[in-house]
Formats: structure tokens, C-alpha cells, sequence
């Protein structure tokens, strides 16, 4: 607090010399070409520095100036910005609308203002417009196919999922993947943070529920507009977080003007948009004879037992009906606004007693409070709580347990109980699993997220020199609480005698950055400007766990009702301290230059060397100022980018510490300490290192901007090749050492790709325009390099047969299972009996990411009805389908209705020869497209074509000055989310995720929740 208030007096200090300082007061009026009007809003400022002010509701504007000042710039979005010279105390502008869009401002690294057209790198932007359009209350989600270069993997279409996003790919084995988000200039933690207990030998994101990604705390009402920083060149000066590129979130803040209102409400029906296709023709059994002793359903005809087929997947589903509202109220003048912004969320899901709230309250201002200076700020608290489903390999999972009912059992009966039997226990159709509906309403999982995020800044500026002050906080606790009730089978234990666990997670940063600025511009057309700065950064992280088995009375749920309790504790502290610099020179708007660099010391670096520096070098040549005006060529740009950025080793890597073992024998929750009321500790079988240093990112890009016919044309186009170095590795060492590995950088791997951006306006008159947008995204991974002796890495644990792997040569991600034998023409070989053989090793099945990705929008504007729509198209990407291929073992699947006969299987005997042996149908589904058989049988193509959304709107002006003078327009629209969708992947749709944004495994569908499709209506009023 000493430093900050030390660096207050600095700042009053230099502005009390502005206040002395020789000066003169300059006004004007700043009006639209167009129309002569008046334009609210516009930023003025001295040439060469941020010292200004804006005009007022009437385009005046009026502030004290130097009186060695020259000029005035003039900028306003979507208008060309002018600079105009000062010739006396009146200076007025009129500015140009900017149709080709070459003026366009966009928020860089750090938060720093830059036109567009100086920038060397690629960036990408979406406007509010388009995150609200997109229906999604996930500000990660909504960005799904709204720009290229990023990859959005949704997990389920439960509210709450997360989303994972990936900027060109994947950078590192085993470590952080996603980008940076920052708002308002300030990082913020975006964590999927699963809930497992310590003594948990197995992966929890196979199993349990989904938990969010924490940016699902940002309220997509109050953002302005989104900035992509796609690559090293464009995010370098954050240093070691920036190999994965950042997500720059903008939120909107107060205007000059009256006080304004604006209320939104929406309402959002949802449905389930993609199931299995099922058999209703037979019962639960084996070997064509009713049976409940088993789950399958290879039982008689429901028509020859006199039972009528239960639809229990389509009772089970119900049309969710969400709740959106927000309020904000704004207003300000030329010296200083405010905004003010309150929303509730209610989001119900499809499935029982799945739902998640929010409370988002904003509040955002800014003041000038001498000359030359101004300060601001944003506080933003956020509650969030809600209701996670059971999932995947979970015997109290609800699809797990849904989706294999039989067609003879009944679920829920409405007139008798519903889930529950004459006695009050849960309808069971096997022993084994739990009823979906007593897991939705018994078997719970409860987040509370208490949240605030904001900051405080100072701006001062004096003639040349501009000083900046953030200081940013983000803090939240997560309490988490998890049921398993008395008669359950899911938890850890799954000996039906409950479990009760609680979880609270608090996660707290810190960030602190000071710049200052100096620029000089020369007679010749040079504009320079350098920047020096400082920023520090404190993570802390904890995690209390609690445990509570065997309890014993029913309905009570609280640790103390146990007999066998178990606790955890986790803590986490990374504190990073930069210097940094940014240098800019241009030459008249033609040729620009951008040179940065950052020295960066963190903790969890080894004490060898404990700082690393992170250059970048991007230029632009804008080569249409050299060419004659053109009504064809508006613009043109050629970039090029070079950088190297980092990525943060895991904390207290650089030591051996003792940790509490553990054993599995993979059917069990295993054994670990506390044992028989003993405890126990041993060096972890990981040695630590003091050379540790973050895996680096060297990126290097090119990229070619392009407008036509004034705008109505525009090509964006970028190639990029990113080659990570020193990856992190556990790499194995003899055993003699007491150990069974060394955490080392060794690694690398190079992702390499096309992004390209087309955007036309076909039609354009006074009252109609057509737009389209184009983008296309290519990227392609391959792992260059593990360590000495490791041919593999098993990027998390997964299941018995199948995984995800980084393998030289492959693909990072790539799915390696066990397969069929096959000769080299790739037919499958068969036994004597004509049954597929089983290969000896494992191999490769497939890329779990897609080849390409591309959407396109459309909008169509006539007068004041607008109609939007995106199309969402993805290009290969496997799936390990588990979820089908279990269905097809267990004769649930509609192709297993056709089970009598038998059927040759497509392949030759080991002689050569065409196989001709025909094998039961039955065995044909559970041995050959069922999981009976190798991994191999669940590979599917993930491709797919989707509306991903379509919104039509009108906006009514009121002209009655009655009605005008409380009112000023109202927007009513409908939109849709996912309505249609073209696949051939089987099942539910396939943008999902098993493991969800917690994960770096991708393409995994193990009863997975489905994704739901969306009907919107909204009304938006402004006053």
C-alpha cells in the first residue's frame, strides 16, 4: 500500500504541474459528413499523446491544451480519424465514415489501444452483437465459430459445462493449453477445477460431474467486445502465460450524456438435439430369454411376453424453460461516467434437477480529476451456484444408467411412486445401477461461487509523456458440496452406504502493472513512441477437502454422520515479477514497426536461473499509400511477426516432496493412507529439478490484409509456424535412484496452419445490405520430440484399451487403442471360426482434432429488421464413441433390432483367402462393433455441418415525443441455437467432451450429456 500511495503523490504531483503549466483552452464542434450532425462521443486528443477529452450529447467539446500544442486528433468508431491543426482557439472537425475500415482501434496485450492497421501479427475480434446472437451464457462458448484460428470444445449441454478454447492448437504434454483471459486489462483465473478426494488413484474427469470453467462467471451482457491475440507476437508481453495466446474481454463502461437505461429480458426453451437411435423390439435378457439378472437386452420379443415398450429416454428429457434478465444504467459527462449493471441468470437444463444461477452486479467508472489526468475503475461481484449431473464411468451416472435401460423396464411411474417402489427405494432394473432419477434427485453435486473481479487505474498525461497505473483482483471461493445417498451405487466406495464430501476452493490473484510512455514525432513523418514497464502477479490457490463415508442416518448429510472421513488440503502460491518495454515507430502511416520485450522472474522456475526474456519484432507495410488512389484496391497490407513466449511450469516442480501413496487395482477406489488409522508418507516417486524452465513458444507469422471497392470487400489471410521447445516431461530414470522419474525439459512439438478471413457486402443501398462473413481455420500438430528412453506419453490416465498419447511423428492427442489385425492391404484378417483377430500391439486410430474448421454468417439488414444466421462446419476430428459401442454390445442400439441370422465379416483368412465363415449377428454386434472388441470399434468421425445460430430482430423507434421522451427504441427478436445439424457421428452430438475443460484429452464419449438445441425470444427496451 506505501508503493501505491507513493505512486499517487507521483502522478498529483505531475498533474499540479499541467495545472501551473502555460496553456490554452480550445473548443469545437465535431459533425458527421453524412449528415452534418453532431457526434457524441469523440475521443480529441493532443497529437502524440493521450491528453484529451470527448465531445459532449451536442458534439462540443472544450479542454486546456499546451500552448506548444499542434494538432488535435479526432477518432470516433467506424469513422475515418482525422487530425486537424491548431490554428487559433476554435478548432471544429468533420469526419469521414470509415467504409474501408482501415482507422479500426482493437485492445492489445497489456490492454494498449492500437490501430489495427499498425499491428505485424494476427488478431481477431467479435463484437458484443455477435456473443449475444450466439444464446450461449458461457462467455468462452459463445465465442464458437466466431473467428479463426480457435477451436471451442463444448462439453455437454448442461447449463454450467465448460468449454475449453484452443488458439492454434496445443503447446504444451501435460500442461496449461488455454489462453489467457484477461478483462479490462487484467488476467483473470478461468480454471475447470475437478473435485477429488487425495486418495483417488483414477482420473476424476472421467467419472463425476462437470464442473465449469470459471470465465462462466462473466456476464455476456456486460461485454463490449472481444479481442482474439492469436499467437507469441501478438500476447509476448505476458510473458510466461502467453504461449497459448490470450482472450482480450473488453466490458462496456459509461458514455457522455443523460442517463440512460437499458432492461433485457430473454427467454430460452431448450431440448435435447441429438440422441441414439434405439430398439423397442426386445427385452431385457440373454440369449433370447427375459431376464432381469442382467442388463442386456438380448432378451424375447416384448410382442411375445405381452409387455408394452417403455420410451424411458424420452420420458426422462423434458423442454427446459431459462430466465435472463439485465439492467444497466450509464451516463456521464466530458470529465467523468459511470455504468451500472445488475443481471440474473436462471438456467434450467433438460435433464431433472439440473440447474445453475447467477447474480452479476458491475459497477464501472471514470473521472478526470485534474487536468491531464484521470482515474477509474471496475468492481464486478458475481454468485453463481447450481447443480452438476452424474457422468460418465459412473455407476450413479444418469446416461450411463439411462441409456442401457432396457425397453421393458419403467423408470419413473407416475401413478406409483415415480422412482420409488412400494417400499420408498429406488426402481432398479439391475442391482448394479443406480435410477437416473434417484441420481438427479438423491445423488447431488452443489456449487456456491461467492466472486470479485475488478481493478483501479490512473492515467496521466503531460505533453509527450503518459504514466499508467492498474492494480487488479480477482477473488472467488467455490464451496462445493457432493452427495452419494444411503442406497446408492455411484461415490468412491460404491458399497451403497452413502457419502458425503465438501469441497472449498479458493483461488486468489493479484496483479499490479505500471507503463509509461514517451512519444516524439519528427518533421519527416517519423512517429515514435517507447514504452517501460513493471508488472507483478500473485496466484494463490486452495483446496479443503472433506470426506464422510458410511452413514448413518439416512438424509442427514454432513461430515459428522460418518464413520469413515477422510480430509485433503492443497495450496498453491506462483508470484511472477516482470520488467518490459515497447517500442513503436512509424513511418507517414506506411511502414510500422513494433518491437517488445520482457524479462520475466517466477517462482516456480528452478533457482539455476530464475528469469527468462521474451522478445517480439512484428512490421506492417501499408503498400496502398504508395499507389494511386484506387476504386478497386482501398487497401492493402503486408505483416510479419516473429516472437518467443512462455509457458509456466507447474508449481514446486523444482522439489521432492513427500506425498501419501496409494494402490488400485482398477475395479476399487484402492487402498491408500490414512490406513487402519494409521498414516503414512513417502518421497514421491517424481524427482524434482532445479533447472526447470517454462516450455517456450517461437512463433513466427505472415499474413496479408486486403479491401476492395471501399470496404465492400475485405481478405484477411495469415500462415504461422509455432515450434514449442523444452516441453516438460517426467522422464523415467533407473530405479537404483529411488525413483522412478524426472520432471525435465526435453519436449517439442510444432504446430503449423492457415487462418483466413473473407468478408463480403454484396448489396448496399439506403435501406438493404448483405453481408457475409468467411473464416477458415487449418492447423497441423506434430509431436517433433519427447525425452531419452520415452517413446511415449500417456497424457492423463484413461481407459484399460484406449488413450491419448504424444507420440513422435503423430499428432499431439492422438488416440492409440488396441486393434484388429489387418494385412497390408488393410482388410481385417479372421480366424477358422470367422472372428476378427486381435492385434498383438496397439496402433493408431486417429486425430482427435479436426483437419479444418470454417463457419460462415450471414446478415441480411432492412431497415429495421435484421436476420442473422451462422453455419458451423467441421472437418474430420475422431471420436472414441464408447457410449455406441457399449449400446451395441448390450443390444440397445437400433441396428441390434436386426439380430436373427448370421452375418460374414468383412475380411480374408490368414491364408489370404476372402473370409466366407458367417458368425451370429448377436456376436457380430458385441464382439465386432461392440466394445466386446477392440478400442478400434468405437473410432468415429467427428464432422460435422451446423446452424449454429440464426436471430431475427426488428427494433421499433418511437417518433411521439410523448413516448420518445421515456422510451427511446425497443428490440424484440428470436433467435435459435443448434437447430439443425448434419452428421454422421452416432449418438449424441458430437461437440462434446467425457473430460471436459479440465482435461488435455479430446474425443472422448463415454455416456456423455447430450447438447441441446435452443429457441430464444428476447425484448430489449432502452430509455
Amino acid at each position: 500500500m506505501k508503493k501505491i500511495a507513493f505512486l499517487f503523490s507521483i502522478l498529483l504531483f505531475m498533474g499540479s504541474l499541467v495545472v501551473n503549466a502555460q496553456t490554452k483552452v480550445i473548443t469545437g464542434t465535431v459533425t458527421s459528413a453524412d449528415d452534418d450532425m453532431p457526434i457524441p462521443g469523440v475521443s480529441v486528443l493532443i497529437s502524440g499523446t493521450t491528453l484529451g477529452t470527448v465531445t459532449d450529447v451536442n458534439g462540443n467539446y472544450s479542454f486546456k491544451v499546451p500552448e506548444d500544442a499542434e494538432k488535435l486528433m479526432f477518432s470516433f468508431v467506424g469513422m475515418q480519424t482525422q487530425e486537424v491543426a491548431i490554428n487559433g482557439l476554435t478548432v471544429n472537425a468533420t469526419l469521414q465514415p470509415d467504409v474501408v475500415g482501415i482507422d479500426e482501434v482493437v485492445v492489445t496485450a497489456m490492454g494498449i489501444s492500437k490501430e489495427k492497421k499498425a499491428l505485424g501479427y494476427s488478431t481477431s475480434n467479435v463484437s458484443a452483437d455477435e456473443i449475444l446472437k450466439s444464446g450461449e451464457q458461457n462467455a468462452v462458448q459463445a465465442l464458437a465459430a466466431k473467428a479463426s484460428g480457435i477451436q471451442i470444445i463444448g462439453s455437454a449441454g448442461t447449463p454450467g459445462a465448460s468449454s475449453k478454447i484452443l488458439i492454434r492448437g496445443n503447446s504444451s504434454f501435460t500442461g496449461e493449453n488455454q489462453p489467457l483471459i484477461v478483462v479490462d486489462g487484467v488476467p483473470i483465473d478461468n480454471s475447470t477445477t475437478q473435485t477429488d478426494a487425495g486418495d483417488n488413484p483414477y482420473n476424476k474427469s472421467l467419472e463425476g460431474v462437470d464442473a465449469s470453467n470459471r470465465a462462466f462467471d462473466l456476464n455476456p451482457s456486460d461485454i463490449e467486445s472481444v479481442t482474439v491475440l492469436k499467437g507469441p507476437a501478438a500476447a509476448a508481453l505476458y510473458g510466461v502465460r502467453a504461449a497459448n495466446g490470450a482472450i482480450i474481454y473488453t466490458t462496456k463502461k459509461g458514455g457522455v450524456g443523460s442517463i440512460r437505461a437499458t432492461y433485457n429480458y430473454t427467454l430460452d426453451i431448450s431440448k435435447v438435439n441429438e440422441l441414439p437411435d434405439w430398439q423397442n423390439v426386445y427385452s431385457q435378457g440373454a440369449g433370447g430369454a427375459f431376464s432381469t439378472s442382467t442388463y442386456n437386452s438380448w432378451g424375447g420379443k416384448l410382442s411375445d411376453l405381452n409387455i408394452t415398450p417403455t420410451d424411458n429416454v424420452a420420458q426422462f428429457f423434458s423442454t427446459s424453460f431459462s430466465n435472463i434478465h439485465n439492467l444497466s444504467i450509464s451516463g456521464g459527462t466530458t470529465d467523468a461516467n459511470a455504468r451500472l449493471s445488475i443481471g440474473r441468470t436462471d438456467l434450467d437444463g433438460v435433464m431433472p434437477n439440473n440447474y445453475a444461477k447467477r447474480t452479476s452486479v458491475r459497477l464501472s467508472g471514470e473521472a478526470k480529476v485534474v487536468e491531464g489526468m484521470k482515474i477509474g475503475g471496475t468492481a464486478n461481484y458475481v454468485k453463481n451456484d447450481g447443480n452438476q449431473v452424474q457422468k460418465g464411468s459412473n455407476l450413479s451416472g444418469l446416461m450411463l444408467t439411462l441409456f442401457r435401460a432396457p425397453v421393458n423396464a419403467v423408470l419413473y411411474d407416475k401413478e406409483n411412486g415415480g422412482y420409488l417402489d412400494e417400499d420408498g427405494n429406488q426402481r432398479q432394473y439391475y442391482a448394479a445401477f443406480d435410477n437416473p432419477y434417484w441420481s438427479a434427485y438423491n445423488n447431488t453435486f452443489e456449487s456456491d461461487v461467492d466472486r470479485i473481479m475488478g481493478n483501479v487505474y490512473a492515467n496521466y498525461s503531460y505533453k509527450w509523456l503518459t504514466l499508467d497505473y492498474r492494480l487488479g483482483v480477482d477473488f472467488y471461493t467455490d464451496a462445493r458440496k457432493g452427495i452419494i445417498a444411503i442406497g446408492s451405487n455411484g461415490g468412491d466406495a460404491g458399497d451403497g452406504l452413502g457419502e458425503v464430501s465438501q469441497n472449498t476452493i479458493r483461488n486468489r490473484e493479484i496483479y499490479s502493472n505500471f507503463i509509461a510512455t514517451g512519444r516524439k514525432n519528427f518533421d519527416f513523418g517519423v512517429n515514435t513512441s517507447l514504452s517501460l514497464g513493471h508488472s507483478t502477479d500473485e496466484q494463490f490457490y486452495q483446496s479443503l477437502y472433506g470426506r464422510a463415508r458410511v452413514l448413518s442416518a439416512p438424509n442427514f448429510y454432513n461430515l459428522s454422520n460418518g464413520s469413515d472421513r477422510y480430509t485433503d488440503e492443497k495450496s498453491i502460491t506462483v508470484r511472477t515479477s516482470a520488467l518490459f518495454f515497447i517500442a513503436d515507430i512509424d513511418y507517414k502511416n506506411t511502414v510500422f514497426l513494433n518491437v517488445t520485450g520482457r524479462n520475466e522472474w517466477a517462482s516456480t522456475l528452478g533457482s539455476q536461473k530464475n528469469n527468462f526474456f521474451y522478445p517480439s519484432v512484428s512490421t506492417s507495410f501499408v503498400f496502398t499509400e504508395l499507389l494511386p488512389e484506387s476504386d478497386i484496391l482501398s487497401f492493402g497490407k503486408v505483416r510479419l511477426g516473429w516472437a518467443k513466449a512462455g509457458n509456466n511450469p507447474s508449481a514446486y516442480g523444482t522439489l521432492t516432496y513427500y506425498t501419501q501413496p496409494s494402490v488400485a487395482a482398477g475395479m476399487t477406489g484402492g487402498l491408500g493412507w490414512p490406513y487402519l488409522n494409521q498414516n503414512g508418507f513417502s518421497l514421491s516417486s517424481s524427482l524434482g529439478n532445479s533447472n526447470l524452465e517454462p516450455e517456450k513458444t517461437r512463433g513466427i507469422e505472415g499474413g496479408l490484409d486486403l479491401r476492395f471497392f471501399n470496404g465492400r470487400a475485405n481478405l484477411d489471410f495469415t500462415y504461422y509456424n509455432q515450434k514449442t521447445m523444452d516441453i516438460l516431461v517426467d522422464r523415467p530414470i533407473s530405479p537404483s535412484t529411488g525413483f522412478g522419474s524426472v520432471y525435465e525439459n526435453s519436449g517439442e512439438m510444432v504446430n503449423k496452419g492457415v487462418e483466413i478471413t473473407l468478408g463480403i457486402t454484396p448489396i448496399q443501398t439506403s435501406s438493404f445490405a448483405w453481408n457475409a462473413t468467411l473464416n477458415f481455420t487449418k492447423n497441423k500438430n506434430e509431436v517433433l520430440k519427447l525425452a531419452e528412453n520415452v517413446d511415449e506419453i500417456n497424457i492423463e490416465s484413461a481407459f484399460t484399451s484406449f488413450g491419448s498419447y504424444a507420440i513422435v511423428g503423430k499428432p499431439y492427442g492422438a488416440l492409440y487403442s488396441e486393434m484388429w489385425e489387418r494385412n497390408e492391404n488393410g482388410e481385417m484378417i479372421v480366424d477358422e471360426e470367422g472372428y476378427p483377430i486381435v492385434a498383438d500391439e496397439r496402433g493408431y486410430v486417429g486425430n482427435p482434432f479436426p483437419d479444418w474448421l470454417a463457419n460462415i454468417r450471414n446478415t441480411f439488414t432492412y431497415k429495421n429488421v435484421s436476420l442473422s444466421f451462422l453455419f458451423d462446419i467441421r472437418e474430420g476430428g475422431m471420436i472414441w464413441n464408447g457410449t455406441i459401442a457399449r449400446l451395441n454390445q448390450i443390444g440397445r442400439t437400433a441396428i441390434t433390432a436386426d439380430r436373427e441370422g448370421t452375418i460374414v465379416v468383412p475380411g480374408v483368412t490368414e491364408g489370404g483367402a476372402q473370409n466366407s465363415i458367417a458368425i451370429s449377428k448377436e456376436d457380430y454386434y458385441r464382439y465386432v462393433i461392440g466394445d466386446w472388441g477392440p478400442g478400434e470399434n468405437a473410432v468415429y468421425d467427428g464432422s460435422w455441418v451446423r446452424l449454429r445460430d440464426v436471430s431475427l430482430s426488428y427494433k421499433f423507434k418511437f417518433k411521439n415525443n410523448t413516448i420518445s421522451k421515456y422510451v427511446k427504441n425497443v428490440v424484440l427478436s428470436a433467435s435459435g441455437k443448434n437447430l439443425w445439424l448434419s452428421t454422421d457421428y452416432p449418438g449424441i452430438d458430437p461437440e462434446t467432451s467425457l473430460t471436459g475443460a479440465s482435461s488435455n484429452l479430446t474425443g472422448f464419449d463415454y455416456f456423455n450429456s447430450p447438447g441441446t438445441k435452443s429457441y430464444i425470444f428476447s425484448v430489449k427496451v432502452d430509455f
